[in-house]
């Protein structure tokens, strides 16, 4: 299936159309949760995500006074180096921050697609889609645009013990078109992943055919755990010490790796041109990660994660140091990718 990859890389792209909006043909599907713990941090989550992209209809005061039930007085906000360069601390700035957001930005559509909740840290991961219309000035001395960009972000949101206050929230999310005029750097080549046309159809949003794929009504423990073996063995694959032989049992031949940012050399390769592809199939990913370690020793550690069977949707968090075998190099990378896995528990 696949991998939508947001490494954090300090500069990223979002995709922009003028477009209609397509069809929702489901929502998030009913979840037969493997503990009510879960079942409470993804519905607290919804309920957040939900709430934050709600001031078109709402007043930004009513919106405000619903978040004091779900963000903690002492809450933070981790900056993601590209459209935060230092954390928000505290109920107060956090919602500042999401007035100043709303000014600048119309949330035309502001919706979870995918939910999954990790019941021993309580957080939950969601993937957003977004349709934002450029309604104020980012700079000051910008005006607005007018146009609409629609992209993706991916949050990680942790409660307190009782589930039910956000007390720390990490976001990567595309970039619209005007954060794109400001931030990047002019020639930067950039072909960041279609999700609404490449990965939301797989999760029934806006293609019939793909809302009708076959779901099982009670899905067993035993298919989680694989589904979290094989996102560990994917994540541990990247150390430099690792038997690439595993990806023949993890990966589906046919997986695909999408670039959310689009910065990763996709748009310089002639047969994926137009599709922000950092891996086409199981042997271009085994190819890919030999020739990093052939450059590189490299030590990957994951450090969050969660599975939703239902939806066969995963997330992690993950953090890599990597250092030149023939040369001084050294870098440090992390990101959060969003994994779809097929019936047999593959990526």
């Amino acid at each position: 299936m696949q991998v939508l990859s947001q490494a954090s890389r300090r500069v990223l792209h979002s995709k922009v159309v003028t477009h209609r909006r397509p069809a929702r043909i489901s929502a998030i599907r009913p979840m037969s949760f493997l503990s009510s713990k879960q079942e409470q941090l993804c519905g607290r989550a919804r309920q957040f995500i939900e709430t934050w992209g709600s001031v078109k209809n709402k007043r930004i005061d009513a919106v405000k006074q619903e978040m004091k039930d779900l963000v903690a007085d002492d809450c933070v906000f981790k900056a993601d180096g590209v459209l935060y360069t230092s954390d928000l601390k505290g109920y107060n700035d956090i919602m500042k921050a999401l007035e100043r957001e709303h000014k600048k930005y119309e949330h035309v559509t502001y919706y979870p697609v995918a939910v999954a909740a990790d019941e021993d840290t309580n957080t939950a991961f969601v993937g957003v889609a977004w349709e934002y219309k450029n309604i104020g000035s980012l700079s000051g001395a910008d005006k607005p645009t007018g146009n609409t960009s629609r992209g993706f972000s991916i949050k990680q949101l942790t409660f307190d013990h009782e589930g039910k206050k956000l007390t720390v929230s990490r976001v990567n999310r595309q970039m619209t078109a005007e954060e794109q005029q400001i931030l990047l750097r002019p020639g930067v080549k950039c072909q960041p992943a279609d999700v609404f046309g490449d990965v939301l159809p797989k999760l029934g949003w806006g293609a019939a055919e793909e809302a009708k794929k076959d779901t099982d009504d009670s899905i067993s423990s035993d298919f989680a755990h694989t589904m979290q073996n094989n996102l560990m063995t994917w994540v541990h694959c990247w150390n430099t010490d690792a038997d690439l032989s595993q990806l023949d049992r993890v990966l589906d031949p046919a997986m695909m790796a999408y670039d959310a940012y689009g910065l990763h050399q996709a748009a310089d390769k002639p047969d994926r041109e137009g599709r922000a592809i950092s891996m086409m199939g199981r042997e271009d990913a085994k190819g890919a990660i030999a020739g990093l370690h052939r450059k590189f020793t490299d030590r990957n550690k994951l450090i969050g994660y969660a599975v939703n069977p239902d939806m066969r949707v995963a997330f992690d968090y993950w953090h890599g140091e990597a250092k030149g075998r023939d040369s001084d190099v050294k870098f440090e990378v992390e990101g959060v990718d969003m994994i779809l896995f097929n019936k047999q528990g593959q990526i």
